[in-house]
């Protein structure tokens, strides 16, 4: 069975808000929700520079100082173009800090927000996610 390693971002503005993005509606995956800039780990790469790469791609941001601060490995369904499939999935979240607010959204998402993480908790609906940033907040990592 295959094994996918999804690399996320938890990226805070110097005012300590998070950016959040919303998938575009023809996400195949999970429309119009709301979601951390991240994606799959490229072969070759280290979890480090995929993450950065991922939030490059989505954002138009620099990041560089990542910290990793949460993990989760599950065995789901996953969806994309071609249909549904049974993989192992490793979800590895980091935090980074920028200065630079300036988003220029991918196709992949149609809207972008700073919001704290209270706010985040309240937009957020995948369970995963919801983990994370309970896990952060519990722990005061908002950087």
């Amino acid at each position: 069975m295959k094994t996918d390693i999804v690399l996320k971002t938890l990226l805070f503005n110097s005012d300590g808000k998070i950016l959040l993005l919303r998938r575009s509606e023809t996400d195949v995956r999970r429309p119009l929700q709301w979601d951390f800039p991240g994606g799959l780990q490229d072969q070759g790469e280290t979890l480090e520079t995929g993450a950065i790469r991922e939030v490059k791609e989505e954002t138009g941001i620099n990041v560089s100082d990542l910290e990793l601060v949460f993990t989760k490995t599950e065995l789901g369904k996953w969806i994309d173009d071609k249909g549904s499939h049974e993989r192992n999935v490793i979800r590895i979240y980091f935090i980074a800090k920028t200065i630079d607010e300036n988003v220029t959204l991918s196709f992949e998402h149609d809207k972008f927000c700073w919001v704290s993480v209270d706010e985040a908790q309240e937009l957020i609906i995948y369970p995963r996610h919801l983990e994370v940033l309970e896990y952060v907040k519990t722990n005061k990592l908002v950087l």
